[in-house]
This record gives structure tokens, sequence and C-alpha cells, in this order.
């Protein structure tokens, strides 16, 4: 948790929640002040399992510029309805090298018992390709999209708006159309463990990545792997922001 990371938690968080349009349309509805109290509403209720899962996405939002700036965010984190977790997809982002569609799926876990940090990786990544991969196959929901499409409107403008909701609807189409669609995907895990005891080895990524390919589910996949000794620091760190700007 750098100065560098706890500064753009701070300036990015309403876009991360809201969408950077609608953030930008009035800053101070939605203020870091705001909008990290909503966040708080909706955590701070929720049961430990569901926390990991919120935190984990928080992180994933937070870091994935760093290693993918091509990606541009076409969703939000809070679900727009009700004090709930979101609905849908985890992320969905905008390829601004070639203006295609990425979907992610994010998995959060302790390390807990004889297992390795890259147990956990393995664990978490497997999870998120198979929940990905069903949300096209064995588990399709019309809401997901409609869900999606709300939010690339609130995240993106102009043609990249609309170019996102466009390969949204052509992707259910296709499967609605009973076709298997051309899936783009962004498997992440973050993973919760004593550094002094394991790490995830570097080579971990390829392997996943290898495995992943050759079971042939998506036409691309990116793999994003987070260690964290306390991913509940983050929460911490947001919270103590929180305070330090209500004293202001």
């Amino acid at each position: 948790m750098s100065d560098e990371i706890k500064q753009a938690l701070e300036e990015r968080l309403a876009a991360y929640c809201y969408g950077r349009v609608r953030a930008d349309e009035d800053p101070d509805y939605y203020s870091f002040e705001l909008t990290v109290a909503e966040f708080f509403r909706l955590y701070d209720n929720k049961p430990d399992k569901t926390k990991l899962g919120l935190a984990g996405e928080l992180v994933v939002h937070l870091l994935l510029p760093h290693g993918h700036d091509h990606l541009e965010s076409a969703c939000l984190y809070l679900n727009k309805e009700e004090h709930n977790v979101k609905k849908g997809f985890d992320l969905t982002f905008r390829d601004r090298n070639d203006g295609g569609l990425w979907y992610g799926e994010v998995k959060s876990g302790r390390v807990t018992g004889a297992q390795t940090a890259d147990d956990k990786a393995r664990e978490r990544i497997g999870e998120a390709e198979r929940g990905l991969d069903a949300m096209f196959t064995s588990n399709v929901e019309r809401k997901r999209w409609d869900a999606a499409i709300l939010d690339a409107e609130a995240a993106l403008s102009g043609p990249s708006a609309a170019s996102v909701k466009d390969l949204l609807r052509a992707d259910f189409k296709t499967i609605n159309q009973g076709s298997p669609a051309k899936v783009r995907a962004l498997l992440c895990a973050v993973v919760m463990h004593p550094f002094d005891l394991s790490e995830i080895d570097a080579g971990s990524g390829q392997t996943l990545i290898d495995g992943v390919k050759s079971r042939g589910r998506f036409e691309d996949i990116r793999i994003l792997l987070i260690q964290q000794s306390d991913l509940e620091l983050l929460i911490e760190v947001l919270r103590a922001s929180w305070v330090q700007a209500e004293a202001a």
C-alpha cells in the first residue's frame, strides 16, 4: 500500500464505483466522502466471505491500470439498484488497442491449512475460469448483459460507449441463437497469505495461462495474480482516508 496507491484509491474511487462519465458529471455529488460512505454502508454489513470478495474486486480495479493500461473500464463497482453485491459480470473492459471487449472474473481467497500461495492461486483461477465460461454456456442470463450495457453508459462516452454496447448485445445474440461467443477473458486471483510462509512463484502465471489455453474455453486470455499479506489493509487505509476527509 504505497502512497501512490493510496492516492490513486482516493482519486479514482468514485469512477470505480459509479463510472467515470457519471462521476465527472457532478464531482460534488460523487465526492470521495459520499462515495466511501456508500461503500462502507455496503461493506460493513456483509459476512466475512462477502467482504473478502468486495475487497478483492476493489484491489483489482485499483491495480489493473498499472499492468494493463490499454484496458479501459466499462463497468461499475457498486450495485446500482440496492445496497448489495454487484450483479452480472465482475468486470468488463474496452481494449484501447483494437476496440474489442474483455470480460473479467475475480476470485479472492485466503491460504489455509497445508496450502501454498500457488495452490490458492491455481484454485481461484480455476474457479474464475469455470464461472466465467458458465455465464456463456450453461448459466446464461440476459440480465448480466443488460447490467453491463448500463455500466458502459456510465463508464464510457461517445463512440467508445456505443461500440461496447454493440459488442455486448452482439455476444448475447450469438449465444441466444445457440452459437458460441468468442470471449476474451481476464481471470483474476487475489490471494491472501503470510509472505514469510510462501509466495506465488514467478512462473505460476504462465503455467496457469497454458492450462487455460489448453482447455480452449476462451478466444484470448489474460491472467492477473495479486498477493497480499492482509487484504483488510486496503479497507483500513480507505476507512482512515474517509475519517481524515470527514475531519477536514
